[in-house]
């Protein structure tokens, strides 16, 4: 084991999320509104994706220098076939501790939760935005009924015990659902996560006027529900809070309000292999022409070292102090990255 590595603002990495394609069943207004995602639109090409083996072979290469997390996403990762072989893969490497999944739900059966059981899957998390079909169908954009979603989640505690699902919440459209959402899900084996509606990459039409942030969220909860804030796991993106009858807990993401910048030990590998190290970062580096070319492994990580520890990247910060470029354009799309 080599040591952990350390970039400019004294963060460590240990955290990879890997995008697996850049194709999605839904078109979410905030991740991949269809104004932009029609028919017509060119996804990346079934050879510039990684493939699986090339995946475990990144993730064996950074190992030694501290990734002990992974976390599956898109797109919608369940539309890559035989995703059970990537986490089976994964799980082999011998200092990974956790492997976890992000997915819409929408293609997640009895069939699909089994075999990711069964290949080392250690946790699901599934987003819904709301309860409500109207709703439901103005944001994603898609005929699936809620339901469809619904029976994911109760399949997903059957098979992994427990279940985030995430709640992004935009103003005017599905914050009158907070309560309803808490009172569906609490007393459950669910941990329900809020998310502030983000300014990721530049078609989701974003204006700041439309966040709801986590303290108006906190506030609305309170005044039905008793709930206190928890101790945080080191370097986590979400603040945890309990119901003081200690019937659940909730999460809230706030990377508009609260900015986490200096808790940020994740990178991003895309579906076609380039490394980004922000969620709003504007270019990534090609990794996939080094695994394509015959690099060996020791180079490859001598690549990812460098890149590391030259990481200063803190844009939901600069954002927050408004000291964010103004002009900053092309950031990455998040259906393209993976939030």
């Amino acid at each position: 084991m080599q040591s952990q590595l350390v970039d400019k603002l004294n963060r460590n990495f240990d955290y990879l999320r890997i995008s697996i394609t850049d194709k999605c069943n839904f078109r979410c207004k905030y991740c991949m509104p269809k104004e932009n995602f029609g028919r017509d639109y060119q996804f990346l090409k079934r050879d510039s994706l990684l493939t699986f083996e090339e995946i475990i072979r990144v993730v064996q290469i950074l190992e030694p220098v501290g990734l002990k997390k992974i976390r599956l996403t898109g797109g919608e990762p369940l539309l890559r076939k035989n995703i059970e072989n990537l986490v089976k893969g994964i799980k082999s490497c011998s200092h990974i501790q956790k492997i976890s999944m992000t997915t819409n739900g929408s293609l997640f059966d009895e069939n699909i939760a089994n075999k990711l059981k069964d290949s080392g899957l250690d946790e699901i998390t599934i987003s819904l935005d709301s309860l409500n079909k109207k709703t439901l169908q103005h944001l994603n954009s898609s005929n699936i009924h809620y339901k469809k979603v619904m029976n994911a989640i109760d399949l997903a505690i059957q098979y992994f015990g427990f279940v985030k699902i995430n709640m992004v919440v935009v103003k005017g459209i599905n914050d009158s659902e907070i309560i309803s959402m808490v009172d569906t899900f609490r007393d459950s084996n669910i941990q329900l996560r809020f998310i502030e509606y983000m300014d990721v990459g530049e078609t989701n039409d974003w204006d700041k006027t439309r966040v709801v942030t986590s303290n108006e969220i906190i506030k609305i909860i309170q005044k039905k529900h008793s709930i206190i804030k928890i101790n945080q796991e080191k370097n986590s993106t979400s603040e945890k809070w309990k119901f003081t009858d200690d019937l659940g807990e909730l999460g809230f993401i706030s990377s508009i309000s609260k900015p986490f910048c200096s808790n940020c030990v994740r990178g991003r590998l895309s579906a076609d292999g380039k490394f980004y190290k922000c969620l709003f970062s504007t270019s990534g580096y090609d990794l996939r022409s080094l695994l394509r070319n015959e690099t060996d492994d020791e180079e490859v990580l001598n690549s990812f070292k460098s890149l590391w520890i030259n990481r200063d990247d803190r844009y939901s910060e600069l954002r927050h102090f408004d000291k964010a470029d103004k002009n900053k354009i092309n950031k990455i799309e998040m259906s393209y990255i993976g939030g």
